[in-house]
């Protein structure tokens, strides 16, 4: 099994948190959420995810030397960012290990903010924001927010497996997943989850810089965006376009 370790910075001492994972997919929704809450809460980098399996990579922000996947974590929030795609052999370890620290940690709930790629977008003014639920718990979560479950389809990715290793660990967990560009980095999308997202924490996340920045930030993530889809096509991505054999 590939070695994948969670390491602390600082002790994190929150009890019950929810952890909420962004990781670059289609659009970009889940990056651009992610990176917006950490911004915007002004959350503390507390840790990271490492792996001799990893990209060769280091980030680099305003001179400061960062890993690539990064934890950080305010009140009762733990935020899950990478800056990078994770390659397919390690999304099933990588999932694996969060799993397993978030139960250490007593998680009480698991958010996972990404896309789904819908074809006429470009017509979509307002994404709308479906959500999938693991459990009776996240479901409860998802009904008093009145969002509309994603009923038929695949999830393919890192998300999926943090779903599926959860599942296993009795964790709940929400994926919501807005109406997104598959191709394009789409800040609307991030915007449209983030409102929700913001919602049913009772947090107060203002996304206006998200709309009136979006070229901006499509010309400073294309080329994420670019690596993204490489990945994409490995993994099999497409298959969330397909209807499952027994759908009814």
């Amino acid at each position: 099994m590939t070695d994948v370790q969670i390491i602390e910075l600082k002790k994190i001492n929150i009890d019950s948190p929810v952890i909420v994972c962004g990781f670059p997919d289609v659009g970009l929704v889940g990056a651009l959420s992610t990176a917006h809450i950490i911004q915007h809460l002004d959350m503390d980098e507390v840790g990271y995810i490492d792996s001799d399996t990893l990209p060769p990579v280091i980030v680099l922000h305003k001179g400061e030397v960062k890993n690539p996947l990064r934890l950080y974590a305010k009140d009762k929030l733990i935020a899950i960012l990478s800056e990078i795609p994770i390659p397919p052999e390690l999304i099933r370890p990588i999932a694996r290990s969060i799993i397993e620290w978030a139960k250490k940690k007593n998680a009480s709930l698991i958010v996972s903010l990404a896309g789904i790629a819908t074809p006429n977008r470009l017509e979509i003014d307002e994404p709308k924001v479906f959500v999938v639920s693991s459990n009776d718990v996240a479901r409860g979560i998802a009904s008093k927010l009145n969002l509309e479950p994603l009923e038929e389809g695949f999830i393919v990715g890192p998300y999926a497996l943090i779903l599926k290793e959860g599942l296993l660990k009795s964790l709940s967990n929400l994926i919501l997943l807005a109406q997104c560009f598959q191709q394009y980095p789409d800040p609307g999308a991030a915007a449209a989850v983030l409102k929700i997202f913001s919602k049913a924490l009772g947090l107060q996340i203002n996304v206006d810089s998200l709309i009136q920045e979006a070229e901006e930030i499509r010309i400073k993530t294309r080329e994420l965006m670019r690596r993204t889809q490489n990945i994409m096509r490995q993994m099999q991505k497409t298959a969330e376009y397909e209807v499952p054999l027994m759908y009814r």
